[in-house]
């Protein structure tokens, strides 16, 4: 079973890299076995290399049935469980091994992986118990205690280094060691000193074709995009039939789209292209499938996400990360009902350490979209900027989709949301759709014949306040403002609370260049008729300039044409 505690899902750019480099690096690709049966292990060690998981899995399987005593199976086992997200199994199987074989130390070195990758405190034990089994001339324990430290989820990069230059002092001439210092240097963003290991490392052995890959990596993290495609096509060439290679030009592709936006089509289809490449090479394995389905998220391909997640359930339908991409998926084909309920089977089914806060942002999403169910939403859309505030940018989006729908309480909730949040980048748009929504909630009451709470004005008019400071040359604020200070002047005569802001509005209109177009007629004439009618009072000539105006954007305006009629 997976272990509880393990990390989630990554989704991100850096979280991919840190994905791929703890797979490649947890896994190793050494020979150490005796010579009776080296070519089976040797076939599965290549299928790990090739990310080909389940055809390793029942290759060291096999190996286990068959040499029960050899305690380098299991340690490979574990590597491929630990590796591929089963921490409980992989531990497992290295106790198994250390049962086999109370003497072999890579099987301690494995439990101390596992430790790191469940963040625990005392992988150190486990290590120090596996040098102590250590011949003084035997390197491999050392390399794998490096591989552990640097492909853990949260790198030890400087203990990785400790280590592996312990190795290197032992055997200079295993290129796997200077394989492993480059993935420790490139944790501690030192890509100057991983690359070079990368280039020892397969100058050293120009079969370990993973060397060659992570130069194109690290191309590619350097945003030198078409260096790193050229890099990935020259391991294509000296083996067409090493998928890592195609998965890593996938990723280039889709990056270098991304930078060079006139380019998307072309690159994602490359990008796309490429990934089917890698997924025909490889087993299709679940964790081949969840890494594509992954690249789909990113490649923004929801169809063939979809496609993917429902392939995935006929593999492994208790496997609840394939819920969350069904709910994804659901989500952006339209398909809100079905996203709901994949994202809630997925989140009663996993462990509260592993989700996510997209998870929230999607079940939100789609939750809002279901009529009746918009409070829910915006419960679970709090819980996605409560585990990471940056998603507080989301919410603009959800808010206007609610506005639109005329949902304007539900609206200002989100708003209200996203004007509170100290890291908000957009908080003066969010600010005026927060006005917005208060102003209209309040307009439908009245039309209903409801009685509304006035604080509604109140809080309307405090959103539009911070607008005008932050963005002055917007006139809709001054209107929307002017429009409540009418609302609550409710005095005979008027004590004019709307003429500052009806005057300023004007002013700032005139000032744009599109104050002649349609859009901006009517409410011109519309503050031209509010403050003609309140000089009418006290400056029947002011009054009369006012109404002259509005009769130059529409002659036959009644009301103007009316009241100039009484002043004269």
């Amino acid at each position: 079973m997976r272990s509880a505690n393990r990390t989630s899902l990554y989704l991100t750019k850096n979280n991919m890299e840190i994905k791929n480099k703890f797979i490649n690096a947890i896994f190793g690709v050494l020979l150490i076995g005796s010579p009776g049966f080296a070519q089976n292990l040797g076939d599965a060690k290549k299928a790990i290399d090739a990310e080909q998981y389940q055809k390793s899995k029942t290759l060291l399987k096999a190996l286990t049935l068959s040499q029960p005593t050899n305690a380098e199976n299991f340690f490979y086992l574990g590597n491929v469980y630990l590796g591929t997200d089963y921490i409980d199994s992989a531990k497992a199987a290295y106790k198994n091994g250390i049962n086999a074989n109370a003497n072999f130390p890579l099987n301690y070195v494995g439990l101390g992986a596992a430790d790191l990758a469940l963040n625990l405190s005392n992988p150190k034990s486990h290590f120090d118990k596996a040098l102590s089994l250590t011949g003084k001339k035997d390197h491999h324990t050392l390399l794998f205690i490096g591989k552990a430290y640097s492909g853990a989820p949260k790198p030890d990069a400087s203990a990785a280094v400790a280590a592996l230059e312990k190795a290197k002092a032992i055997n200079s001439k295993d290129a796997e060691v200077y394989l492993a210092l480059g993935d420790a240097y490139r944790a501690q963003q030192k890509n100057s000193e991983a690359f070079s290991n990368y280039r020892t490392a397969f100058d050293l052995n120009k079969n370990l074709l993973r060397a060659k890959v992570e130069m194109g990596v690290l191309n590619k993290l350097s945003k030198a995009y078409p260096e790193a495609v050229t890099e990935l096509n020259e391991v294509v060439a000296l083996d067409p039939n090493y998928g890592p290679a195609y998965r890593e030009l996938a990723e280039a592709y889709y990056w270098w789209g991304n930078a060079e936006s006139s380019k998307w089509d072309e690159r994602i289809t490359q990008a796309l292209k490429s990934y089917e490449k890698y997924m025909d090479l490889t087993d299709r394995s679940l964790e081949s499938r969840e890494r594509h389905a992954t690249f789909l998220i990113l490649a923004k391909k929801y169809k063939e996400l979809e496609a993917e997640a429902n392939a995935m359930a006929q593999m492994d339908k208790t496997n609840p990360r394939i819920f969350r991409y069904l709910g994804y998926s659901a989500y952006e084909n339209g398909n809100y009902p079905a996203s709901v309920k994949a994202l809630n089977d997925f989140l009663s089914k996993i462990d509260t350490s592993r989700i996510i806060p997209r998870d929230y942002v999607y079940l939100g999403r789609a939750l809002i979209k279901i009529s009746g169910s918009e409070a829910e939403g915006i419960k679970n859309l709090k819980k996605a900027i409560d585990l990471d505030s940056t998603n507080v940018q989301i919410t603009g989006e959800i808010g206007k989709t609610l506005y639109a729908a005329r949902k304007f309480a539900d609206a200002a909730t989100i708003f209200e949301i996203a004007v509170t949040n100290p890291t908000s980048k957009t908080r003066a748009y969010d600010s005026f759709y927060l006005g917005m929504s208060h102003y209209f909630n309040y307009a439908g009451q009245v039309k209903e014949k409801q009685s509304p709470d006035k604080t509604l004005l109140a809080r309307a008019d405090s959103a539009f306040s911070y607008v005008i400071k932050a963005v002055p040359a917007n006139p809709d604020s001054y209107l929307y403002r002017a429009r409540i200070k009418n609302i609550v002047d409710t005095q005979e005569p008027k004590l004019g609370l709307m003429v500052p802001d009806y005057t300023k509005y004007v002013e700032v209109v005139l000032a744009k260049p599109d104050a002649g177009s349609d859009s901006r007629k009517n409410s011109l004439i519309e503050a031209y008729n509010v403050l003609g009618a309140f000089h009418s009072r006290s400056n029947s000539e002011k009054a009369k300039d006012y109404f002259k105006s509005t009769l130059q954007l529409n002659p036959s305006d009644e009301y103007a044409l009316s009241a100039l009629k009484s002043l004269n």
